[in-house]
């Protein structure tokens, strides 16, 4: 059995026309099914091939362009909101003005503060500088009193040593005195009434080292005779007696001793 074509189909229709009346709507049927059937098979083998494939899937990268107007008329600018452009610059002057405030507020309180810091300091010091005037004053008082104390006490100790110190120093001034007067021989011309100061100075052994006329009788004979009397008697028992109990005493006192001497009971 041969294979069956569309075109063989025409082939014997156009050769017999009266199969082509009876048949026609057979064949435009047929035609159309096998239309059908192939196209219906087409898509299916289509579909299995997409399915067995999987294609990997594409990434598609996306750029923003900036598309440059190319009209070249000039933008026109943004309305502003004058009203909105006055509240903020009220509100900026404002913020200013309340920083500023703040700012010299501040500025006021630390100089407050430092005038504070200041004045108590100076007060401090002034305190400290009272006080220890105060403390200085009262020490100089205090000082003052028992230094008029001890002056005191030095003096009475001074007076009462003094007292006994004269007292022992009369006695062996007249010891001293008795001693010379019972040698001295006074020359004819004495006269009564005249005086001698001699000036003796003695060493811790009672000896004398030196004698001198201090002032004069205005004779020189008395005065010499006066010099010769110390020279004979020489040795004191009662100076060399004081230098060993009182050594200060015998510096002090009797080491250069002057004594006077007058003429007396003598015959005119």
């Amino acid at each position: 059995m041969s294979a069956w074509s569309p075109s063989r189909r025409r082939s014997e229709l156009e050769l017999n026309p009266s199969m082509n009346s009876s048949y026609g709507p057979a064949i435009v049927i047929s035609v159309a099914l096998h239309a059908l059937l192939i196209a219906v098979m087409t898509f299916g083998w289509e579909a299995k091939s997409h399915r067995e494939l999987k294609p990997m899937p594409k990434f598609v990268e996306a750029k923003l362009v900036q598309l440059e107007s190319k009209s070249n008329k000039p933008k026109a600018p943004p309305k502003v909101d004058l009203r909105e452009k006055r509240r903020q610059q009220e509100l900026e002057r404002q913020r200013r003005a309340e920083a500023e405030k703040k700012r010299k507020a501040a500025a006021e309180r630390k100089k407050r503060q430092d005038a504070e810091k200041k004045r108590k300091a100076e007060e401090a010091r002034k305190k400290r500088e009272a006080e220890e005037k105060a403390r200085k004053e009262k020490e100089r008082l205090e000082q003052e009193r028992k230094s008029a104390f001890e002056d005191a006490l030095e003096d009475e100790e001074f007076l009462q040593e003094a007292s006994d110190d004269s007292a022992a120093v009369m006695s062996v001034a007249q010891a001293i005195r008795q001693r010379i007067v019972q040698v001295w021989s006074r020359p004819p011309s004495a006269r009564n009434g005249m005086v001698v100061e001699v000036e003796i100075n003695f060493v811790p052994t009672g000896r004398v080292v030196a004698s001198t006329i201090t002032k004069g009788s205005g004779n020189a004979a008395v005065d010499r005779s006066v010099l010769t009397a110390v020279k004979k008697v020489e040795v004191f028992p009662e100076v060399e007696k004081v230098a060993r109990e009182e050594p200060s005493l015998f510096e002090r006192q009797i080491r250069t001793t002057k004594l006077i001497f007058r003429v007396e009971g003598l015959r005119q």
